[in-house]
């Protein structure tokens, strides 16, 4: 009779099962996947220390976007790159918080381009609310060195992408395009196992996440339809409620689970979004498809984009793809 315990399937297993997908890579998805969860790993016990060692704060510097930059900001940048560098599975990383493209030796260099915001929603640190790693992964383009064309592409290149949550448990969330699949971090054994598999997108959004305190700067459309979906609540029953976090990924982990519509317009002041295309928007929208949901910028797919430089922004409405084709519908109604 066998004693062992059986804690499920890891993340490693659960990539190689599946690495007959991609013959062509010969074994360096999977190897990528897992040494993100390796980073996610350092990353997290960084995180659960940070009030014990003092690296909550600010470092008194500000990146390449004008945003101050938290020291858990710099260091998960350098634990991700570091992890990355010396998997042999990648040639080149862009990450939200360099100025240009990150490139590997070539001696060292694999098939895979990541991109990545590698601590969204830093400015909750402070507050202790939940932070997370977003990242997308495409497969190299050229073979005998780095073009910028190899990072700016649209996101319905990727091969994979996926974020990691540092809350009350540490999750990591990843599709190769075919499923959306959970894992959560057992910190008795460092390893991270399956939890949640196949995730669909519930179909309708029960919770409504935007920031209303930016309403004087909203498009026209945006107040008449957050009016409309709030009308959904009448005295038979209340069937939306608002939930914002504030931390990009976890909103959307919260509204991938439960069915709930993100929205960001692009300030009516310049009509310019805030989100990353490349860091936010392009990996957490190819998540929402897989699972059934969708992505807009208001007047398409957020994977259609073509991005025009490494830090270019956005406005983003993700959720259910009832809800997305809703709002497009608001902006065609209001902006003819």
């Amino acid at each position: 009779m066998s004693l062992a315990v059986d804690f499920g399937v890891t993340l490693t297993q659960h990539v190689l099962s599946r690495q007959s997908r991609f013959p062509e890579a010969r074994g360096q998805f999977s190897a990528l996947l897992t040494q993100i969860g390796v980073a996610g790993k350092l990353i997290a016990a960084q995180v659960r220390r940070a009030g014990l060692i003092e690296i909550w704060g600010a470092t008194g510097e500000t990146n390449v976007q004008g945003e101050t930059v938290q020291k858990l900001d710099r260091i998960a940048n350098d634990t991700f790159i570091d992890v990355l560098r010396r998997s042999g599975c990648v040639a080149a990383m862009a990450s939200e918080e360099e100025h240009e493209v990150i490139e590997v030796p070539p001696e060292t260099a694999g098939g895979y381009v990541v991109a990545f915001d590698p601590l969204d929603g830093s400015s909750n640190i402070d507050a202790n609310v939940s932070i997370g790693t977003i990242f997308a992964i495409y497969q190299r383009r050229s073979e005998d060195e780095v073009l910028r064309s190899d990072v700016l592409r649209p996101g319905r290149e990727q091969v994979g992408a996926g974020y990691i949550i540092y809350g009350p448990s540490t999750v990591l969330v990843y599709t190769d395009g075919q499923t959306v699949d959970l894992f959560t971090l057992d910190p008795s054994c460092g390893e991270f196992f399956l939890t949640r598999e196949n995730i669909k997108m519930p179909a309708r959004s029960k919770l409504l996440s935007l920031n209303e305190s930016n309403e004087p700067y909203w498009p026209a459309w945006t107040r008449p339809y957050v009016d409309h979906v709030k009308s959904r609540n009448d005295a038979e029953k209340r069937r939306v409620s608002s939930r914002h976090i504030g931390s990009l990924v976890a909103d959307f982990h919260r509204n991938l689970l439960m069915g709930g519509i993100f929205l960001y317009p692009a300030d009516a002041r310049t009509n310019v979004g805030k989100l990353r295309v490349l860091y936010e928007c392009n990996p957490l929208a190819f998540i929402a498809e897989v699972a059934g949901g969708a992505a807009s910028f208001g007047q398409g797919r957020i994977l259609d984009i073509e991005p025009k430089g490494l830090h270019d922004r956005t406005g983003l409405f993700i959720g259910p793809a009832a809800d997305v084709a809703e709002i497009e519908e608001f902006i065609r109604r209001y902006s003819a």
